[in-house]
């Protein structure tokens, strides 16, 4: 299965051992919101649930030191039913029965072999329809999702997105952020930047090339913009999930090599 993951700063330890877990028994698991400099994104909770809502996930899991705000986070996302549960019997029926598609586990009520059983009895549960009240009938929200994901390089109107659906400008913004909680503009920019993390943990690639490949006019404003939404500049990023390259290691080397000779 499918899973997004993502935890608050208190609860990193517990996530990871999950993670792993859950990648054991065979599962496809995304952190949908990575530690930054040690700190939990603020959105970590709303991160899991447009992961789900996308369906680029079809669970998400949030582990937290503050379960009910994790859980009114996510809900605030329409076609979302984020719970907390403490127990298996809860997690079960919750999905079976309420559609549950995030589970919430409090850190400090749960231990880790509780934790684990609860998320084991969740996922073997099938999943109740959720009937989606508002919004972009989902269809037509996949419809816009998927044309983002593929011209993420490239300007991105809201007319041109409205078209993809055949609505009005002002009838789409309006029912699309119903269904995600966002205006058409901040997803987009979400997106840009989350393509952009992609390519600054895999690749050299120049930052100004970045910005184009993700779709930003400029390297001053796609550095503006993810500082904002990361915490940390492209540039910051990439160092700390990249280890030197080999060229930069046998450069401080020859230098280590000329002040010894020194």
């Amino acid at each position: 299965m499918r899973i997004a993951i993502a935890s608050d700063e208190a609860a990193q330890q517990a996530k990871e051992r999950l993670i792993a877990k859950l990648n054991a028994d065979g599962h496809e698991v995304t952190d949908s919101a990575p530690m930054v400099q040690g700190q939990a994104r603020v959105d970590y909770a709303e991160q899991v649930a447009l992961s789900v809502l996308r369906h680029d996930a079809e669970r998400g899991i949030i582990v937290s030191s503050r379960g009910v705000g994790a859980s009114v986070a996510a809900n605030r996302v329409p076609g979302v039913r984020a719970a907390l549960c403490n127990d298996a019997y809860s997690a079960h029926v919750g999905a079976k029965t309420e559609g549950m598609n995030v589970l919430v586990l409090a850190l400090h009520s749960l231990g880790e072999t509780m934790a684990e059983e609860v998320v084991a009895s969740y996922l073997d549960a099938s999943l109740a329809p959720i009937e989606v009240v508002g919004g972009l009938p989902p269809r037509r929200l996949q419809r816009v999702f998927s044309h983002i994901r593929e011209n993420i390089a490239r300007d991105l109107s809201v007319a041109e997105l409205a078209q993809t659906v055949g609505m009005s400008q002002y009838y789409f913004s309006k029912l699309f952020k119903m269904s995600t909680g966002t205006t058409p503009h901040q997803y987009v920019m979400r997106q840009r930047v989350e393509r952009a993390q992609e390519q600054l943990r895999e690749s050299r690639t120049p930052l100004a090339e970045v910005a184009t490949l993700v779709g930003f006019e400029t390297q001053s404003h796609f550095t503006s913009v993810f500082r904002r939404l990361v915490g940390v500049t492209p540039k910051h990023y990439r160092e700390m999930h990249q280890a030197p390259s080999h060229n930069a290691v046998e450069f401080g080397m020859d230098e280590q090599k000329s002040a010894t000779a020194a």
